[in-house]
């Protein structure tokens, strides 16, 4: 399905873009803010890809597929389970960043 290769690569760019942010700022909790968003971009990615895979084969019934089904249902779990959590990590570093953007501030007047 073309929705969900074009979810797929935005969620690549996104991954990206992220880590790259990451890399560039010197504050550690904005590094840790930017490693949690990638994370939910990588892990959204991921389960996409096992979607895809399962729609890719129409859901068929054949023992040969049984294999790819069980490999599209891992993709699935880690990578949605994974971007769960990085949500969560996400959501506990934004009132930090907060926080270290005012102590930043203070320490550059300074």
């Amino acid at each position: 399905m073309p929705i969900f290769v074009f979810l797929i690569i935005m969620s690549a760019v996104a991954y990206l873009y992220f880590k790259t942010k990451q890399i560039r700022t010197p504050r550690p909790v904005e590094k840790m803010w930017h490693k949690s968003r990638a994370g939910m971009a990588l892990g959204v990615g991921m389960g996409l890809v096992g979607l895809n895979t399962l729609f890719l084969f129409n859901f068929e019934l054949a023992s040969d597929l049984i294999f790819t089904y069980i490999i599209a249902l891992l993709f699935m779990i880690i990578g949605f389970t994974s971007a769960v959590a990085r949500f969560k990590a996400y959501k506990h570093y934004t009132p930090l960043l907060a926080q270290e953007e005012k102590d930043w501030a203070e320490f550059e007047k300074k």
